[in-house]
């Protein structure tokens, strides 16, 4: 079959676009019958990539499943199933293992209207060890509800009171081998959501945890090269683990065999990063207020393939710069990179007006309320409680409260002084004098001032020297 639907883009997608990330336990799903999918032939020269159901159903229907060319839907809708999706997670806020049980809406409604529960074994032959009604009271659409596990089990059996079959999800693994679980988060109350697959990357953060009776360090059996941030005992489920959180910044042969050991193995990891506009992230989604967003990232755009638009919504703007217009709950997937962008409205926050005041001062004494600071050539300064500081006119006092300033001082600058004034305080601090020429100022425009000046000094026959400058200048 040439699509299938991706339950983590949650959108149909191409086989020859998705060959790249089509590996990953439950993640596809038949776009005809709904039964689980993976990738065939990604890489052959002789075949074209395609779909094929895991579980060897060989329905002709959906072997030859094409869909109609060219209409690959984007719509969540679009899934053939009501199954549920499940992530398994690790919460170290209060170091418990819980699972993430999510449906659609069609499901939720589906389910709702037969009073459907949902249940949850460690073995398909036990009874469940929890039971919740999948109704709107406990699920919203295609968000995932928490549910803390109290049982340890190596695998989790999920079924549902409508069509009982039980779906058996791999959680522990076996032995001495760790569990890898990706972090989500960067605080000490993070969440780390299980990795599947037997692929890790360098430079992502993960969460480790050994089940161990004796708890012997394992952490000795690590190389040199894996950083390993903190090391923790913790118990839940009755059973005592150890959990480390951990990063790998580069591969070498130490660290491939040991992984290989493990059954993982080490690839170099991707990257997304949102440009613009920003993003703040609320309940792991990437909120803009936009219809475009500019992202980086360190592998091109495929639509219906790592990413649930249509190849029209993507624009590169260079080489590792796309534009995507941002649809209901845009999605982004590519080994480790994970991202949801989704369009909400300009928050408006109600807030009081803090005013500023200004004040003109020669001199002033910082008083002791508020934070005092002074801003001139040499940068700014601190000032303390009774300091006097005398104002250039190249210094300013600021004061500021919880980050805001609320009072300027700045220089007194006197008055400028014109015509009479002038003359007036010119006379008064300049005592030169020298013999008056009359020929001098023939050629100038004098205003009255002036004029009458030059008057009384040919009385005299001397005028002041810096009152004649003023004139020749035409200042005065």
């Amino acid at each position: 079959m040439r699509i299938a639907y991706d339950t983590v883009l949650q959108s149909e997608v191409s086989a020859l676009a998705a060959k790249s990330g089509g590996f990953e336990p439950y993640r596809y799903e038949c776009a005809c019958c709904g039964e689980e999918v993976h990738v065939a032939a990604p890489n052959s020269t002789s075949r074209v990539p395609h779909f094929k159901h895991r579980n060897g159903n060989n329905d002709v229907a959906c072997e030859n499943y094409l869909g109609q060319y060219g209409a690959i839907s984007i719509d969540s809708r679009s899934r053939k199933s009501n199954r549920e999706r499940v992530e398994f997670y690790y919460k170290n806020s209060n170091k418990t293992f819980c699972l993430g049980l999510c449906f659609s809406a069609v499901g939720i409604q589906h389910y709702e209207q037969q009073n459907v529960d949902f249940e949850i074994r460690t073995d398909e032959s036990e009874p469940p060890f929890y039971t919740i009604p999948i109704n709107t009271l406990y699920f919203a659409p295609d968000v995932p509800t928490m549910i803390s596990l109290n049982k340890f089990s190596f695998c989790y059996y999920l079924a549902n009171t409508l069509n009982g079959t039980k779906r058996k999800y791999d959680f522990f693994r076996f032995g001495n081998t760790p569990t890898f679980f990706k972090v989500q988060g960067n605080d000490s109350d993070f969440k780390a959501k299980l990795v599947r697959s037997t692929v890790l990357f360098n430079n992502v953060q993960y969460f480790v945890i050994f089940q161990n009776k004796d708890l012997t360090p394992q952490i000795s059996r690590f190389p040199d090269e894996m950083q390993v941030n903190e090391t923790f005992c913790f118990e839940t489920m009755g059973l005592k683990f150890l959990g480390m959180t951990l990063s790998i910044p580069k591969k070498t042969d130490e660290i491939d065999r040991l992984l290989n050991n493990w059954g993982y193995q080490l690839e170099a990891s991707e990257t997304i990063t949102p440009l613009w506009p920003p993003a703040p992230v609320i309940d792991d989604v990437s909120m803009v207020t936009s219809n475009k967003v500019f992202l980086f990232t360190s592998f091109a755009l495929q639509a219906h393939g790592n990413i649930n638009v249509h190849s029209t919504d993507i624009l590169e703007v260079n080489y590792d710069i796309s534009r995507v217009l941002v649809k209901k709950r845009t999605k982004i997937c590519k080994k480790n990179a994970e991202i949801v962008i989704d369009k909400g409205e300009s928050p408006i926050y109600a807030y009081n007006q803090i005013s500023t005041s200004e004040t003109a001062k020669v001199s002033f004494t910082i008083p002791d309320n508020g934070s005092w600071f002074l801003f001139n050539r040499s940068g700014v300064g601190s000032l303390k409680n009774g300091q006097v500081v005398y104002l250039t006119p190249e210094s300013v006092i600021k004061r500021y409260e919880s980050n805001y300033p609320t009072r300027i001082i700045y220089l007194c600058r006197q008055k400028e002084l014109v015509n009479e004034k002038l003359l007036e305080d010119i006379l008064m601090h300049c005592k030169r004098t020298e013999k008056l020429d009359l020929n001098q100022f023939m050629l100038l425009a004098l205003n009255n001032t002036a004029s009458q000046y030059i008057d009384k000094c040919s009385v005299s026959g001397y005028i002041n020297s810096v009152a004649k400058q003023f004139i020749m200048e035409e200042l005065l």
